[in-house]
């Protein structure tokens, strides 16, 4: 009897390890195929593809800025200024005859240089020579066109005798604020599509945007394919290129 029992008892404690262990087994493979299903669909949502998107628009300068540095030399500073203020008072009238109203130019400061002698050597000497004083007009207007025209025509004063220097106008656009937000969103479109049709080859469903910036603004003379990472405004032309890039990333998803 006691043999029987003892027979019994092994036999039980037998079955109830089995059952644990089977009880063991069963777990862990649910945890691992849920863990498995997790990472897979964590796989799946973490899949993204990113690109560039771009996208032109052609504008014309509405501001112009124009400097005209006026020079006068001479052997003392009586006979300097003596020139500058002929020279000054030509290029005003010069101006007035051309379209520009007192409003839109500004007469700076005179600057004056004391002109040395030189030794055999090309060094300096304390022998003062002569002098050179100069003024510069500074024209600020939106009239883009009459500064294009003018600036052509100082060479007319030159035959004159005036002793002028012509900088470059420089063009400029002051509503960039409002169209480089334009830019962006057309960009972004561009973006899209591209990624659209890379999903599409790729046997995919393109999801939601997950991150988007736009670059610096390349505001280039028409049709020009320079790029710099740090920007470009080209300030010779009247109408010119303003190109915006946005790099977006997309989700993606098997379709």
């Amino acid at each position: 009897m006691e043999y029987r029992v003892r027979i019994q008892f092994a036999s039980a404690i037998v079955v109830i390890a089995l059952a644990v262990a089977a009880s063991f087994v069963t777990s862990t493979y649910i945890a691992a195929g849920a863990y498995e299903g997790r990472n897979k669909y964590d796989h799946r949502q973490n899949q993204t593809i990113t690109v560039k998107g771009s996208t032109r628009h052609r504008v014309r300068s509405d501001r112009a800025v124009w400097c005209i540095v006026v020079n006068g030399e001479g052997v003392d500073l009586q006979s300097a200024f003596e020139v500058l203020d002929s020279g000054v008072e030509r290029v005003q009238e010069f101006l007035t005859q051309n379209g520009f109203p007192p409003n839109q130019v500004g007469l700076g400061a005179i600057s004056t240089t004391t002109k040395y002698a030189r030794d055999a050597k090309g060094n300096p000497t304390d022998e003062v020579t002569g002098y050179s004083l100069q003024r510069r007009f500074g024209i600020r207007t939106s009239d883009v066109d009459r500064v294009a025209r003018t600036a052509g025509k100082v060479t007319q004063l030159l035959k004159e005798g005036v002793f002028v220097i012509s900088q470059s106008p420089e063009y400029t656009y002051t509503e960039l604020a409002p169209l480089k937000i334009e830019l962006m969103a057309k960009a972004s479109a561009d973006a899209r599509d591209r990624a659209e049709k890379i999903a599409v080859s790729t046997k995919c469903r393109l999801g939601e945007l997950r991150d988007a910036h736009m670059g610096v603004l390349q505001i280039t003379a028409p049709d020009s394919t320079d790029v710099s990472s740090y920007g470009i405004y080209d300030t010779y032309t009247i109408e010119k290129d303003v190109r915006a890039v946005v790099t977006a990333t997309f989700g993606i998803e098997a379709s």
